[in-house]
Formats: C-alpha cells, structure tokens, sequence
C-alpha cells in the first residue's frame, strides 16, 4: 500500500469517528433530554444515566454511517483535489483508481459493520435500555415476549399465554389462561383463537376446565376480561429493532405456518440485509463527487462545458450534488418502506428498490472519475 493511500485512509478514519459518533452522541443525549421526566423519578445515578446515553449511541450509529461515510470521502478527496495532490498524483503516472482501490474495501467493511451493529449490539442493547426503563419506572415487567409467543400477567392474577400473537390484528392464536386462588390452581381455560373487541377479547372453541372439581365444559365463544388490552402488549412487548434478523425470520415462519402474511415484519427483515449495503455505495459515490465524476453527468444535464466557471467549482458543487442524492435516496427509501408495509408493493421491491437504484447511479458515477 502506498504511503498516500495511508494517509488518505488515516485522515477518512479519523472524519468518519468525529462525525458518525458525534452526531450519534448528540441524538442520543437529545433524546434522552426527551425522556428526562419519564426516567428522573426513578432517582438514577450517574452510571446508570450515562449507560443509557451510551447504549443509544450505536443505534444512532447504525443510522448515521451511511451520511458519515459519503461526507468523510467528500471531504477527503475534495481537500486533497483543492491542494492538487490528485494533479501531482497524475502528473507521477499515477492512477487515481488505483489510489482509491482500498476505499472499496473500507466500504465493503463499513457494510459488514453495520449490519453487526443492527444485529448484534443494537438488539443486546435495546433490551438493556428497556431493562433500564423498567427499573427506573419502578414497574415490573408484566408481559414475556419471544418470536411471536406471549406470556403475561392477567387481571385478578391471572396468567395469560398466547401461543402466536399478531399485533397488526389485535388477534391471538393458542390461547391459555390459567386462574389460581389461595390453594393454587384454580382453572384452566384453553381457546383457539382470541380477537380483542374494542374492551374485551372474545375467545372462539373454548375448553374450560375445573381443576378443583375435576370437569371441564366446552363453549363456541365467550367474552374474557382478565386479559389486558392491546395497547398494553403493545407497549411492553418487544420491539423490532431489539429482534435480532434470526428470531425475526423464526417468528415470519411461524406466521406463515399459522396462514398469516405480515407485511410490516417482510418489509423490516428484508430491510436488514438491503440497509447495510448502502455504507458501501456512500463511499463509492464519495470517491465519485469529490474527484469530478460528477462533472460528465452535470455536462450531459446542463450541457455545459467542461472549462465553465459554474463546474470549476468542484468542491462546492461535490458536496452539494451528494447531499442532494443522499437526500433524494432517504426519501425515496422511506417511501418504498410505506409502500411495503401498506402491501402496495412487495417486500423485496420495497427493501431493494432504491438501494438497487442508487446502486447503479453510484457505479456509474465512479466509472466516469477522470483518470
């Protein structure tokens, strides 16, 4: 490796950590400025304020790569062109392509970095900032939720198990209530399916039975009051980025072993495999802007010359037209994620979409950077 290439991948190191962790420090500390008054009556120490701050920090990093990573190669290679060392570079019979060769690497690794970050730390840590919650809150954990199984505790200390829970429906399959009194067990009621109705679950081919008395009868339905609404599953129950992609994918396969199809939990698992990859583009489209890719495409859109005042400019005119594509790529993104969870479109259009898209614009780009 050249000593140049050493220096350049140094100085992009050294951009990519102020940047990516300082914008991940300052929303983890704005969001927990948010969350002040929910976590301030629980009294908690300093370590343990400061733990929540920090476990956010990866989330947040996890975010913000992709951002970092394109403004960290545009500042770089923007600097080094402003001081002609890209001038020297080929004045020296260099090749810029050459010189730039291990930024792909970086990238290729940027991509596997964050996909260890949202699947690795960022679930281990969101369960512990929920444990964090709860303690300070000073409330216990009612409800058990993994891969798709809910265990709760009821009304009138009731003990509540859904064998499948979906959310998006308000409905349950595989249900369980176990009632106790002072001598234990009490009576085991066992349905098929439960769907909340507005202010209680109706339970549909129920078996009920009378451990005391050693009988049981049978319904077609009843109505039950000892379980808690969906608001409250909803708010304690584990959510999706604490999931790791293997217990997403082992909860899609009990869905669709159930004959249920959820759109949401497509979208989101085919989303973690399509999202990571978008470090790696950044950095090409980086590369691309800040070493005057961007010049051929602005020539053949504003059929403009090359010795034209407005593309001399490069810097300027880099940082802008990435910024630009990075923001009309979040939109898009965002919007094709909507479109997936709606089921307007598929779930693999709506994760691979835009991230195919920007794909070929950002090799593209990189093919045009003047050697």
């Amino acid at each position: 490796m050249l000593i140049v290439q050493k220096l350049y991948i140094k100085d992009f190191l050294r951009v990519f950590l102020i940047l990516g962790l300082g914008i991940s420090l300052l929303f983890s500390i704005i969001g927990f400025i948010d969350r002040f008054d929910e976590l301030m009556p629980g009294n908690p120490s300093v370590f343990v304020l400061f733990k929540y701050i920090a476990f956010h920090v990866p989330k947040y990093l996890s975010f913000v790569m992709p951002m970092a990573i394109l403004l960290s190669a545009l500042f770089i290679f923007t600097q080094a062109k402003s001081r002609r060392e890209i001038v020297a570079i080929k004045g020296a019979g260099g090749k810029i392509n050459r010189i730039m060769s291990p930024f792909l690497i970086i990238g290729i690794l940027m991509s596997l970095i964050g996909f260890f970050l949202s699947e690795i730390v960022v679930p281990v840590l969101s369960k512990e900032i929920s444990s964090i919650k709860k303690q300070l809150s000073k409330k216990d954990s009612r409800i058990v939720f993994r891969e798709g199984t809910v265990f709760m505790k009821g009304k009138e200390g009731a003990v509540v198990r859904f064998a499948l829970y979906l959310d998006d429906r308000n409905l349950a399959r595989g249900v369980s209530i176990y009632k106790y009194d002072g001598d234990g067990l009490k009576e085991k009621i066992e349905a098929e399916i439960a769907h909340w109705e507005g202010r209680q679950w109706r339970l549909k081919n129920v078996n009920i039975f009378n451990v005391s008395e050693g009988s049981s009868i049978y319904k077609e339905d009843m109505l039950s009051d000892v379980i808690e609404s969906p608001k409250i599953l909803q708010k304690e129950s584990l959510k999706t980025e604490e999931m790791t992609i293997i217990e997403l994918l082992q909860y899609e396969k009990r869905l669709h072993e159930a004959g249920f199809k959820n759109n949401k939990l497509a979208v989101d698992i085919a989303s973690r495999f399509s999202y990571p990859l978008i470090n790696f583009f950044m950095i090409i489209l980086g590369l691309s802007l800040s070493t005057g890719a961007e010049k051929g495409l602005l020539q053949k859109i504003l059929h403009a010359k090359p010795e034209g005042k407005y593309l001399s400019s490069g810097g300027i005119i880099a940082t802008g037209f990435g910024l630009i594509i990075s923001v009309v790529y979040w939109v898009g993104y965002t919007f094709f994620l909507s479109l997936g969870y709606a089921g307007t479109i598929s779930p693999e259009i709506a994760a691979w979409g835009m991230p195919i898209a920007y794909s070929i614009c950002s090799v593209y780009l990189y093919r045009q950077i003047p050697q």
